[in-house]
């Protein structure tokens, strides 16, 4: 669906941002492979991570309570990926230039609701740039 893509566009983008501004520029090819934009859709098509988000936003579990329900032992990558990155951005006073990358750890860490990905998106398309 149209909202689906437009998150995995704008979240390449900020992927594409934070290693250019932190890590200097990675070959253009990098992120076609299976790490970049193949993982990007995994997470946001299908996939343990789409699956607990989903179940996130219907039950109004935490992720700790559903990763021990649904995922037998494994855990989530992306919400802590978004908390490390968020970490390291805060540190760096950036957190501003990464509204996604922001509202995934504020919704999955700090109680934010949910629809405030909205506006996340909002931002990141008005600045959506390389």
């Amino acid at each position: 669906d149209n909202t689906r893509a437009a998150m995995i566009r704008l979240g390449l983008i900020e992927m594409i941002k934070f290693i250019n501004l932190f890590y200097g520029h990675a070959r253009l090819e990098t992120y076609f492979e299976s790490c970049g934009i193949a993982d990007l859709i995994t997470t946001c098509s299908m996939g343990r991570n789409q699956r607990v988000a989903e179940a996130f936003v219907t039950t109004g579990k935490t992720l700790a309570e559903l990763e021990k329900e649904m995922l037998n032992g494994q855990f989530l990558q992306g919400p802590l990926t978004a908390m490390e990155a968020n970490k390291y951005l805060t540190e760096k006073g950036k957190t501003h230039e990464f509204p996604i990358f922001t509202a995934v750890n504020d919704i999955c860490y700090n109680g934010k609701p949910v629809r405030e990905i909205v506006d996340a998106m909002s931002d990141a398309s008005a600045t959506a740039r390389l």
